[in-house]
């Protein structure tokens, strides 16, 4: 039988559970379904559970099209009935269902009640009724039919509310929801509560309430300050996840568990922060000591939704969230409601004995439709946890518990009404500051003390006390409030939490779609499991018995329908889940456990679809050097928007101080003039930076022109800070501003300089106003260096400064700086008065007399604009009932914030405030809160406290393990004192003014210890030892697209962690785990830059202990410096190049004796598993560390292009015409920047200067033209334009005097400078001895000796001595040696230098300086160099006694310093670099001066620190460096190569397999041949051709070489000598030695090739053409004559028209000729000499070509002409081609004259035809070739791109190249065998992906590479030889966990190597 309980209520029974669960019955509706409506498709397909459940849970007959219809009938109306599906029950059920319907009846019968007057609503009204059961027809047989009604009532209610009926026309309630929680068919809102309206009056009251009422009875109030006001599009999404605080919490834990962390991965991949705040995570109810829950709820959620994409997800079940009450309730609800309670208790007092014997008669059954404080049952401790929201989460005296209305009316008495009175009026009291007044809710701790004990236990009691007393003041004004106020209002002032959350969330941002997502969850079998001790967790139970709270269940349901009313179905996700053992728990079953993956998976991607929508990713193009410049880039100009934002921002709020504006100015006006700069100074909070902001708004209207001003404010980021990337921002902004196209400099100095140059380019008419604010908040990376101030007080530029009264950077500027210092003036007590009340009258609050007293006096004794601010927020705390001894401010703001944290103490905990306080205090810019999650949760005080005061024992997850609404509530009430800000892609926070990191230092971390042990936590936080560090600390989140890896780094990271390494004094994890830790170095090159490595490096020092690591990788990194900028990916390939050899030769002098380098060992081993794909070098092949490292000077815009020297100064010229004077002492930046030209002149970019007459006048020379200016004024004095020769320009009589010289000529002008530059004398030397060279053919001094100028010709044998006062020569001075030639000429005080080149043994050069008396010009003597020397330029310095010369290297793209000493003859080589010099300037050791091509920088050098260092001493004995002109490869001993040098006769033999080997050669060669000779290897066997001689065999003598020499380098003797040979010379690079000892050559005329015998010696073979037809007979056939409209002449239509037939036959027979010479001349061209050969890699076919429009294909091994290759309109050359390995494929550039276009032609050599085309293709400057022609790679000269075509697939695409890629026909490209792969040799050696087009790895040499090729099978190892090094330099691709075994390792040792062992132990050691 079936058994139906009324509103649910299931008596007491048995404790013990019975086997069969018992089924509530619904109540039954009016309404009559039809019979298709219950056997719909929908409860076909179900079990017979799931109908059950759809049939007692559902609100009603389901009904998918319309709404579902409720009607109001009478008592007297018919009834109707309701099908109803029905199935077998038990036998145990129906014995319940019996019992339970027996109970029921007596209950009805045996009481008797009577509705209370004038009841506003009637709650429950459900009938009970008689109906007949229709059963469907597959139902069981057996089923019962029909139930008997019970009774009807027999009394009708009272007229009175009957006629309320009517009035209200309202819908009466059903009084019982489904379960199922179905989407509701009806229309309805929010405000939609458990009630409808008593009466119109009710509703008109609420409406004609204060239309701000909401405002202020709303429990959120936020308080928006300066920074938290920005709005801008933010790169960071947040997420706002909600719920129930029981029931979904394993849907919310698994969310964040494990969807967090990938979506987190997710977004950082692509640059974007993520954040997903759960307020309720590990929290069980929303109870706080002052009720402020629910509005930092709504302010989390606020701030989540000015976030882009989804930010609101709601998750409900069937459990209806903890009640919270209202804390405040406007005055005329809360009189109205207390008004009726009394009033109530007033009507009852008549039955006053009754009702009491009656309600003690309740209290004392134990009913719970009663309560008494002192009866509320106590909770046992082990339970409280588990049931926390126990008491909140039940409705002990909800009417719904009742039966009906007499019950409800029974179970109240006078006794209850006033307890109700007594509590509303003890919780709330009259608040009259708030507008209108309020009545506001007490804090917890005004009545239950120990709610905020420091005992746990005690601190329980309390909370259990509070919730007692709240489900009491609940149920009060639940009762009354809908008679008093209103049921809409009642609602209003009863939302829940959750209720505010989703009234904001779906109705925050419009359309709710777009943002927000509702779960649904439904356990379908949940009320069969009531009696499960789990089940409260899931659903509204009362309070020990299993039945269902249907007051809580009804609004959980009207919940539902309010979110589907507000939301579209498509974002509310139902699922259903079955009951489980402990309820919902993933770890105890398999189902849920697929439900809540379900759900993550489901949730996942719907987050990550809706993101990617709005996201803009950077797409990664170009190589990682372009990559990284564009993000720098990007990521300076999202800096400069912050500050402008910010500024804006603050301007807006500017109120006070309006005199003062005037005041700033008058002093910039004053500036104009004076030049100083306005510097303001102030108190901490005096309002400096708003001040600031708004003078940045009012400056452009206070100054002429188009003024533009540029506003930081330091300290408001990270960057800001820093003062190197402060000038940095500020350099690119001005060069923005004036439209200069120019490379910002990165160093700290560079900056200052060329900030300076920036500066020096303001005009008047576009003047510049410089605002920096907080120049004390710079940080102690360069000591806050403020000296670059001097030098920007410049004309038309305003600069204004601001700082801390006291600071010490106040002291630095007013005693360096020329400034005007005015000082804030303090707050007057009228704008006090109007701040205060404006304050007040926008928050819509007053204060009382005492209260408005004693705020004012307090702000007077700190008239501040911050301390205004936060008395006025402590203020909002206030009430008007607040006792005066309560009230009270401190009157300084860091003691004020020392009040708050007391306050947060007691509430909070002392551990939990203190350790977040230091956390914010000591971190790197602020700390995120992830990071104060975990670092919280990592302190064993913090967790022991949490686990006391708050019961939090278990972490909430291993990412959190502290819940976030314990920070959340922290920083909600430190709001004033905390700011978020945007820092290193992410947001942080920090204090709002550093003074309260003071405080909090002063107040919890007195001590140095304490300090650097939270430093210690950060640095172990950052270090990786937190739960999925790889996924929240990597270094770099890295995503891949397209093939290629984007790299988005964690620059927190990279910051932070060396920054608390050091502060916590960890100098040893500092080098180990970041200076020394390859990949932390990469990631930070990279992101940051190498000048942040730099700033470490520097704070790395261990007092009395010298780092030699450190230093060593300083030098390398200076070494390395302008490539590591450009491109940190090379870091790997720069210090192994350079340190390699270093570390290889650091080994223990003893067992047991450290090595001399601790940390760099290491280092060079992780680089070489570098986890991005690197090319490694075998050995140092790059300048070593510890030479002379020169220092850069920046001033210049564009490309430096003159340097000259004078008295005192230095003078330099760029590209742009800027000049800039230097003086080099101390300084390092330019002195000024000379005027422009005046007049008709214009600014040249000079080819060289020269300072004359006392550093006064400049001479500049630009090609043709001379001009002479003032150096001051810029004035022109002479001016020469287009001359017919280059002038060259000296001065004499210490520059009065200035000489010009003219190239090419023998004219010599002579100008008296101090006489306006008039011309004294124009003569024409007549000399003995001719110049050599037409260009650059005179030499002359750039210093003079009275009036005497030394000059010469270059290469000659004399020099002459110009007298330029007289315009003779005076004398001529001739070298020593007639073989002498004239390098450089140059005058000191006391010689005359000629700097001679004689030639040196066989095949060298020597320097000589032959020194003459500048008194009788007679010869004195000769000082020696040495043989390496290259003297381009040279200089006197150190006062005459020194000479410096410059000697750039072409063949090796480096430049070396080199210093004799004139008197005692030494020579050194001080300084060598990469780079050629252009031009140098040295007249103190001190400061040498140069600039190398194409940089806009000087470079200075310390000479006279490395004078006395005698090991770089040369002389003529020293070994001369050589390189390696040829690299060859042995077939047959693959672990061997030979390497021929470039000194001719040195052989050396290189064993690639051996590590041991890698530096040194296994065996050197030396004097075998001489230049002359051509050496060729094969197999460890040299073979030398020699004795070449003339041969007379022929009618003209030929030249041939006579001899072969076999030299055996295995054996070191020559093992053959064969003479009489014949072998025709050639260049070496056209012969090639063959298998079997042939030699291919060319012929004496080079028209065929020769295969010659060197075994016998004779000529084995002649490979020739064989054209089938003869020149004559080709010529006849005129099938063969192709007419081309290209090479006719061009006949118009009318001309055709008009042409007679003798006309057209002529002109037919002039084509046809045409095309007859034309085939005559491609004939003729088959008779050309070969121009060069291509050979296969097989030795088998070899290509040559002519010169002419074909190419012919032989065979080596036949010795056959095998194709001509033709093409009649195009010059075909083998300059730009490459060959298949086989030959069979030839790949050719060639330009079509016919179509006028470039083509790349791929040739099938075996059929001699085209195979493929590809057109317009210009610019082949490289070529390689797959193995089977598949892929074709090649480069384009001048965009710097490589080419991938696959002409079989017809697939093409494009490389971009990286920024210094310069690609030239020397340029060579290969392919790898697995053609995957290419290397290309331009300059640099790069590796480039093939298949995913990207540029894998580049290695920039510091000197040239001269040759290069590529061992082993699949050509992945590349042999570099250098001009500079004898070194062979194995390079490999290096890569993270990759680990191949190289083809060379085969074979056996033939050299006498040792023994592998050692090998592997080395290898062991790396």
């Amino acid at each position: 039988m079936w058994t139906y309980y009324r509103n649910g209520v299931v008596p007491k029974r048995n404790k013990q559970k019975p086997e069969n669960e018992v089924v509530n019955l619904p109540p039954i509706s009016n309404v009559i379904p039809s019979k298709s409506a219950i056997l719909d498709h929908h409860t076909k397909g179900q079990t017979t559970a799931q109908r059950l459940q759809e049939l007692f849970f559902s609100q009603g007959p389901r009904d998918h099209h319309g709404p579902l219809h409720r009607t109001v009938r009478k008592k007297k109306n018919t009834l109707g009935h309701q099908v109803v599906p029905l199935s077998r029950v038990s036998v145990e059920t129906e014995l319940e269902i019996t019992a339970h319907l027996k109970y029921h009846l007596h209950q009805r019968h045996s009481k008797n009640s009577s509705l209370e007057e004038k009841s506003s609503v009637v709650f429950q009204k459900t009938k009970t009724v008689l109906f007949k059961d229709q059963v469907s027809s597959d139902s069981p047989p057996h089923l019962l039919q029909s139930l008997v009604p019970l009774e009807e009532k027999e009394k009708e209610e009272k007229e009175d509310e009957e006629e309320k009926e009517k009035k209200e026309g309202a819908v009466i309630v059903q009084n019982a929801s489904s379960c199922t929680d179905e989407a509701p068919d009806g229309q309805g809102s929010l405000s939609d509560g458990p009630f409808r309206a008593a009466d119109i009056d009710n509703k008109q009251r609420l409406d004609e309430r204060d239309p701000n009422l909401q405002h202020h009875s709303s429990p959120n109030t936020l308080y928006d300050d300066s920074i938290s006001s920005l709005h801008f599009k933010q790169r960071r999404f947040m997420i706002y996840l909600c719920g129930g605080y029981k029931d979904t919490v394993p849907e919310r834990s698994a969310l964040m568990e494990s969807v967090y962390p990938r979506l987190y991965l997710h977004c950082k991949q692509r640059g974007y922060d993520f954040r997903m705040i759960d307020l309720r995570a590990g929290v069980g109810d929303p109870v706080s000591d002052h009720h402020d829950l629910a509005e930092m709820h709504m302010e989390t959620l606020r701030h989540c939704q000015e976030t882009e994409g989804p930010n609101f997800f709601v998750f409900t079940g069937q459990k209806h969230e903890i009640r919270s009450l209202p804390n405040t309730i406007p005055q005329a609800d809360f009189e109205a409601i207390l008004k009726l309670v009394e009033r109530s208790k007033k009507k009852l007092s008549r039955r006053q004995s009754d009702m009491a014997v009656e309600s003690q008669t309740s209290i004392g059954t134990g009913d719970s439709r009663s309560f008494v404080l002192d009866k509320e049952p106590i909770l046992s401790e082990e339970k409280e946890p588990s049931q926390s929201s126990a008491v909140m989460s039940e409705n002990s005296i909800s009417s719904s518990s009742m039966s009906d209305g007499d019950e409800t009316q029974l179970a109240r008495s006078w006794l209850d009404y006033d307890q109700d009175s007594t509590l509303l009026q003890t919780w709330y009291k009259l608040d009259k500051n708030t507008i209108p007044a309020v009545y506001r809710l007490l804090p917890v701790s005004k009545h239950h003390p120990d709610f905020l004990s420091r005992d746990g236990h005690r601190r329980k009691l309390g909370r259990k006390a509070w919730r007692s007393s709240c489900v009491k003041l609940w149920n009060v004004l639940w009762r009354s409030g809908p008679e008093a106020i209103g049921e809409e209002a009642t609602c209003h002032l009863l939302k829940t939490v959750l209720d505010w959350e989703v009234e904001q969330g779906l109705g925050g941002k419009q359309p709710p779609e777009e943002y927000s997502h509702c779960y649904k969850r439904i356990i379908t079998d949940l009320l069969y499991n009531l009696k499960n001790e789990y089940a409260s967790q899931f659903i509204d139970l009362h309070k020990g018995r299993p039945e269902i709270n249907q007051t809580l269940h009804q609004a959980q349901q009207r919940f539902i329908r309010n979110i589907h009313l507000k939301l579209r179905h498509t974002n509310i996700h139902e699922t259903n889940v079955s009951w489980g053992r402990k309820g919902l728990s993933a770890k105890h079953n398999r189902s849920h456990q697929f439900y809540v993956d379900r759900l993550c998976s489901h949730f996942q991607r719907t987050v990550t679809a809706s993101l990617n929508r709005l996201m803009q990713v950077r797409q990664a193009k170009g190589s990682f050097d372009t990559q990284r410049k564009e993000v720098s880039k990007l990521r300076v100009e999202e800096e400069i928007q912050r500050h402008v934002r910010f500024g804006k921002t603050l301007a807006q709020g500017y109120v006070f101080r309006q005199d003062f504006l005037m005041e700033v100015k008058h002093a910039l006006q004053a500036s104009l003039f004076s030049q100083n700069a306005v510097l303001l100074l102030g108190d901490l909070g005096s309002g400096k930076s708003t001040t600031l902001a708004k003078l940045a708004h009012l400056i452009p209207t206070w100054i002429s022109g188009d003024a533009r001003v540029l506003t930081c404010f330091v300290g408001l980021t990270s960057d800001s800070r820093n003062v190197r990337l402060l000038l940095q921002t500020l350099c690119l902004q001005i060069a923005n501003i004036y439209s200069l196209k120019t490379e910002i400099s990165e160093s700290l100095s560079e900056l200052s300089s060329e900030l300076c140059s920036l500066l020096g380019m303001v005009t008047e008419d576009r003047p510049l106003t410089l605002v920096l604010d907080g120049l004390d908040n710079l940080s102690e990376e360069h000591e806050a260096d403020l000296s670059w101030l001097n030098n920007i007080l410049l004309p038309n530029v305003f600069t204004v400064l601001s700082a801390g009264t006291q600071s010490k950077c106040a002291q630095i500027l007013q005693s360096q700086v020329k400034v005007t210092v005015l000082s804030l003036p303090a707050l007057h007590h009228q704008e006090i008065a109007s701040g205060l009340a404006s304050r007040l009258a926008s928050d819509y609050r007053q204060l009382t007399e005492n209260q408005w007293s004693l705020l004012f006096q307090s702000c007077l004794s700190c008239p501040s604009p911050l301390y205004l601010d936060l008395a006025y927020a402590e203020t909002r705390q206030w009430s008007s009932f607040t006792p005066k001894e309560s009230l009270n401010i401190p009157t300084d703001p860091n003691q004020l914030f020392m009040s708050i944290l007391v306050s947060l103490e007691r509430e909070h905990g002392p551990c939990l405030v203190r350790r977040m306080a230091l956390l914010i205090s000591l971190s790197c810019s602020g700390v995120t809160e992830e990071e104060l999650l975990v670092l919280l949760g990592r302190d064993d005080n913090v967790t022991r406290e949490m686990a006391v005061l708050h019961h939090q024992t278990l972490p909430v997850s291993e990412y959190s393990p502290v819940p976030y609404a314990f920070v959340a509530r922290l920083l909600h009430v430190l709001k004033d004192y905390v700011k978020e800000v945007e820092s290193d892609g992410t947001w942080v926070l920090r204090w709002t003014h550093a003074e309260f990191g003071y405080v909090i230092l002063q107040r919890y971390s007195p001590t140095e210890d304490s300090i650097k042990a939270v430093h210690a936590d950060f640095a172990d936080y950052f270090n990786g030892n937190v739960p999925n560090s790889q996924v929240f600390q990597p270094l770099a989140w890295i995503r891949k697209e397209k093939g290629r890896r984007c790299y988005e780094f964690n620059l927190r990271k990279l910051r932070c962690l060396p920054y608390h390494y050091i502060h916590s004094g960890q100098i040893i994890p500092l080098l180990t785990q970041c200076l020394f830790n390859y990949e932390f170095l990469l990631h930070k090159l990279w992101g940051l830059s190498v000048h942040h490595v730099e700033e470490d490096l520097k704070a790395a020092v261990i007092p009395d202990k010298e780092l030699l690591d450190v230093k060593v990788l300083g030098q390398v990194l200076c070494l390395s410096h302008s490539l590591l900028l450009n491109d940190p990916c090379q870091l790997a390939s720069q210090l192994l190049g350079r340190l390699e050899r270093i570390i290889s030769q650091d080994k223990p002098v003893a067992s047991g004796d450290p090595r001399r380098y601790s940390f760099l060992h290491d280092l060079l081993a992780q680089c070489k598993s570098s986890s991005l794909p690197v090319l490694v070098p075998s050995y140092t092949c790059l300048l070593p560390p510890g030479g002379l490292v020169h220092t850069l000077l920046s001033g210049h815009m564009s490309v430096v292009t003159a340097l000259a020297h004078g008295r005192h100064h230095i003078v330099s010229c760029s590209s742009d015409g800027m000049l800039n004077m230097w003086r080099l002492d101390e300084q390092t930046r330019p002195v000024r920047s000379l005027p422009r030209a005046h007049g008709s002149a214009v600014d040249w970019a000079a080819d060289s200067l020269t300072l004359c007459l006392d550093d006064s006048v400049l001479v500049l020379q630009m090609g043709h033209c001379l001009q002479v200016r003032e150096v001051d004024t810029g004035k022109v004095l002479y001016m020469e334009k287009e001359s017919l020769d280059v002038p060259v320009v000296t001065s004499a009589c210490d520059g009065r005097l200035l000489v010009v010289f003219y190239d090419g000529s023998h004219m010599v002008k002579v100008f008296d400078l101090v006489v306006s530059c008039s011309l004294l004398c124009c003569v024409n030397l007549a000399l003995e001895f001719e110049p050599i060279h037409k260009d650059q053919s005179i030499l002359v001094s750039r210093h003079s000796v009275k009036d005497f100028v030394l000059f010469a010709y270059r290469d000659g044998g004399e020099a002459a001595i110009f007298n330029a006062k007289g315009g003779i020569v005076s004398s001529t001075l001739k070298a020593q040696h007639p073989a002498a030639s004239i390098q450089a000429v140059e005058i000191s005080s006391q010689y005359l230098l000629l700097f001679c080149r004689y030639p040196y043994k066989r095949h060298s050069e020597i320097i000589h300086i032959e020194l003459f008396s500048t008194a009788s010009f007679q010869y004195l003597r000769s000082i020696l160099g040495c043989s390496q020397d290259y003297i381009s330029q040279v200089t006197i310095a150190g006062g005459g006694s020194h000479i410096v010369a410059f000697c750039p290297t072409l063949h090796s793209a480096t430049t070396e310093i080199i210093i004799w000493n004139l008197e005692t003859e030494d020579h050194k080589h001080i300084a060598r670099f990469p780079g050629l010099l252009v031009y140098g300037v040295c007249y103190d050791l001190r400061y040498c001066v140069g600039f190398c091509a194409g940089e806009q920088f000087l470079r200075m050098w310390n000479l006279g620190s490395r004078i006395n260092d005698q090991t770089l001493t040369y002389n003529v004995h020293k070994a001369h460096s050589d390189g390696t002109a040829e690299i060859v490869t042995m077939q047959r001993y693959p672990r061997y190569v030979v390497c021929r040098s470039t000194r001719p006769g040195t052989v050396r033999i290189w064993n690639v397999a051996r590590t041991r080997f890698k530096g040194h050669p296994v065996q050197v060669e030396y004097g075998l041949f001489s230049s002359s000779d051509i050496a060729l290897v094969r197999d460890l066997k040299l073979y030398i051709l020699s004795d070449r001689g003339t041969t007379n065999f022929t009618d003209a003598p030929t030249s041939v070489y006579q001899t072969l020499l076999v030299y055996d380098l295995l054996k070191k003797s020559y093992i053959k000598k064969q003479t009489g040979l014949f072998i025709v010379p050639c260049p070496w690079q056209d012969y090639r030695l063959l298998e079997g000892e042939i030699l291919l050559g060319l012929s004496e005329t080079r028209d065929h090739l020769i295969l010659w015998d060197l075994d016998s010696g004779y000529i084995k073979g002649r490979i020739k053409t064989s054209y089938k037809e003869t020149l004559l007979s080709s010529m006849d056939r005129d099938s063969q004559i192709i007419s081309s409209k290209e090479k006719t002449g061009l006949v118009m239509p009318w001309d055709r028209r008009t042409e007679t037939q003798t006309a057209k036959r002529r002109r037919r027979e002039r084509e046809v000729k045409r095309e007859k010479d034309e085939q005559q001349r491609l004939e003729r061209e088959k008779f050309n000499s070969i121009d060069q050969y291509l050979l296969s890699g097989d030795e088998r076919v070899v290509i040559c070509s002519y010169f002419a429009h074909h190419l012919n294909v032989f065979s080596v091994v036949s010795e056959e002409h095998l194709h001509t290759l033709e093409d009649r309109w195009s010059l075909l050359s083998l300059r730009t081609a490459a060959i298949t390995h086989t030959g069979g494929y030839l790949v050719v550039s060639n330009y079509s004259e016919a179509q006028h276009a470039p083509y790349l032609t791929l040739w099938d050599t075996q059929q001699g035809r085209v195979r493929k085309r590809l057109k317009n293709e210009p610019g082949i400057c490289c070529i390689a070739i797959s193995s089977d022609a598949s892929r074709v790679v090649f480069g384009i000269s001048g965009f710097n791109k490589l080419k991938v075509w696959e002409p079989f697939r017809r697939k093409h695409k494009t490389i971009s190249g990286y920024g210094s890629l310069n690609l030239n026909w020397s340029s060579l490209l290969f392919i790898t065998e697995g053609q995957s792969k290419a290397f290309l040799l331009s300059d640099a050696v790069s590796m480039w992906d093939l298949d995913n087009g990207t540029l894998l790895s580049v290695f920039t040499p510091d000197s040239k590479i001269q040759t290069i090729s590529l061992l082993g099978p699949d050509n992945g190892t590349l042999l570099l030889g250098f001009s500079d090094i004898s070194t062979l330099i194995t390079m490999t691709v290096s890569q993270q966990n990759v680990h191949t075994k190289s083809s060379s390792a085969c074979g056996k040792d033939l050299f006498g190597e040792s023994s592998s062992s050692e090998d592997d132990e080395e290898t062991n050691k790396n």
